[in-house]
């Protein structure tokens, strides 16, 4: 039997784990492989270890997140590599270079599967009358899907690859060790067309869901997975990172296939669902969820690692970690009240606010109080305890690693997880990947680039005001619609990107693929909160950061040069 298909379902709800066997087929006698390839639970394995490379941002950095390098976030541990993004640490010699090894060898075990699907039999005698596997025609099923299954995998992977590298290496074989070492960079062009023209013909072969499919791989991806994919790629090839012209029709390429994700959701059960939903242990259920990952490994979630990281300093085994900027919360618009419509960096532009005066934070956007932890709040729940973080406060400085913009995260961390040492109460977490709202903002963007014109619906029937105001309409939100062509358009847009977005490694991305990282990049506000007689007042403060335009495209490993002359480094590295 050969393997024809692709497994899924609209969201993993249990981690990705590799599979019983990691073998080196260099290594081992041909009587091996067939032997690996006769047996499902090994076959399984193989394809698992592909799925092994996805990863996800929870902490990828000791602890720290990609948002931590943005406008988003300040990690609060001063000595974290996240820092070297920013701070001249960053090189080919200390290249970050976990995107360029995981993705290839994923793309490694990939090629080499599909290289190998010819030996992939089961013996009809063997199973179907053995009990102790699933149903032959099930199995038999099951497994004409993994070739799809492991060519989405592999596009995926060269995305990763070409938003972060540009021109790559693209490579649909398995290689000898000196046909690797000759390669060249191929265009970016040439890498975003493969993996479009992957995601056209393995779209079709997939199932909508596997509600009526045999053992309902729930770990894996289904047809909207792979729309959503098509769709990411394009927006990115149609943005001034790689589209330096301007050229409209990869902007109207990318609207149709944004749209496409929005008009495929209703059929396979995807909506638009709570952002409160988005973190916490059963997050996978969101009804919005596209594609998620787990946390790999038991150990992630029993440990709340997310939790340990992001808890304030002051509650027992927090860190502190990703703190959330007053860049960030200066974004955040009033719901309602004198000042709807307006963002708190417009409303308070002095240099201080009282806090025990005037409240700034009362009826701004819910998703604020969602993502963000002020002084005041009760946090984590099960302390009970307010949290203090005005100056010698009891999660606050001179404490070392207490936060340094004012703010702790909420966003991702489980508000029922309890990281205490003696009662300890273990969360699994979930990363999206993928999620509805993502591909209203991604249309929004493209069809305005299109016409020219938030209130212009162009081709598709939909304009970009509407596409934004549906994902601001969800029932635990309900912010005002956005209206009319309001020449600003495209700032508002990005900043409701980076809230809708926030913590969910997009902005580190967008600012790059935009262009824009001088703007953004360069300083990060912070905000620092003392105690008088006067009250607790908030002084509006800033933290320098460098920027340089090599920054838009990561370093080429050293490492990788040393053995491949052909590779040429990325400008200014």
């Amino acid at each position: 039997m050969k393997l024809k298909h692709i497994i899924s379902l609209s969201a993993i709800t249990l981690p990705i784990t590799v599979g019983c066997v990691d073998l080196n087929f260099s290594e081992v006698q041909t009587n091996d492989k067939e032997w690996v390839y006769s047996m499902p639970s090994y076959v399984s394995g193989l394809v698992s270890n592909v799925y092994a490379h996805v990863r996800y941002d929870l902490g990828q950095y000791n602890g720290a997140m990609k948002a931590s390098a943005t406008d988003e976030s300040d990690y609060a541990i001063s000595i974290s590599d996240i820092h070297k993004f920013y701070n001249g640490g960053w090189s080919p010699i200390n290249p970050f270079d976990q995107i360029w090894t995981n993705n290839y060898s994923g793309i490694a075990q990939a090629n080499n599967f599909l290289e190998e699907l010819d030996k992939i039999y089961l013996s009809l005698e063997e199973y179907r009358y053995n009990v102790t596997v699933s149903p032959y025609e099930d199995l038999k099923k099951q497994f004409e899907l993994y070739e799809f299954q492991v060519r989405f995998l592999r596009a995926y992977f060269y995305f990763e690859l070409v938003r972060t590298y540009g021109d790559v290496p693209l490579v649909t074989k398995v290689l000898t060790n000196a046909e690797a070492n000759v390669m060249t960079r191929t265009p970016a062009k040439e890498v975003f067309k493969f993996i479009i023209d992957e995601c056209d013909a393995i779209a079709d072969k997939l199932p909508i869901t596997y509600e009526d499919e045999p053992n309902q791989d729930i770990n894996r991806i289904n047809r909207i997975t792979v729309l959503a994919l098509k769709a990411r790629t394009l927006l990115y090839q149609a943005s001034p990172l790689f589209n330096s012209s301007g050229d409209k029709t990869l902007w109207f390429a990318a609207a149709k296939a944004n749209k496409d994700v929005i008009d495929f959701a209703p059929v396979t059960g995807v909506q638009m669902g709570k952002y409160a939903e988005l973190s916490g242990e059963s997050s996978y259920a969101n009804k919005e969820m596209i594609w998620i990952r787990g946390t790999g490994t038991p150990q992630d979630w029993k440990m709340n690692s997310v939790e340990k990281f992001n808890f304030p300093i002051g509650v027992e085994n927090g860190q502190s970690g990703n703190c959330p900027t007053q860049s960030l919360v200066d974004a955040y618009e009033y719901k309602a009240g004198n000042n709807k419509g307006k963002t708190f960096g417009e409303v308070w532009t002095g240099n201080t606010i009282n806090l025990s005066t005037s409240n700034p934070y009362a009826d701004l956007d819910p998703r604020f109080a969602m993502t963000v932890v002020k002084n005041g709040d009760v946090w984590p729940a099960y302390t009970g305890k307010a949290i203090e973080t005005f100056e010698g406060g009891a999660n606050a400085s001179p404490i070392y690693g207490a936060t340094q913009t004012g703010y702790y995260l909420r966003k991702l961390c489980d508000p029922n997880a309890n990281i205490s040492t003696n009662n300890p109460s273990p969360k699994r977490h979930n990363f999206v990947l993928y999620r509805l709202s993502e591909f209203y903002l991604n249309y929004a963007e493209a069809i305005y680039h299109v016409t020219g014109r938030a209130d212009d619906e162009g081709d598709f029937g939909l304009t970009a005001n509407k596409a934004i105001s549906t994902v601001r309409a969800r029932s635990d939100v309900k912010m005002p619609n956005f209206q009319g062509n309001d020449p600003s358009f495209m700032n508002k847009y990005m900043r409701e990107r980076m809230i809708e977005l926030a913590f969910e490694d997009h902005r580190f991305w967008d600012v790059r693929r935009w262009k824009k990282g001088n703007e953004f990049f360069a300083t990060v506000k912070t905000a620092n909160l003392t105690k008088s007689s006067d009250g607790i007042i908030l002084t509006r403060g800033q933290r320098a950061r460098g920027w340089e335009d090599k920054y838009y495209f990561f370093p080429i490993p050293f490492t990788e040069i040393q053995k491949n002359n052909k590779l040429v480094q990325n400008p200014g590295w």
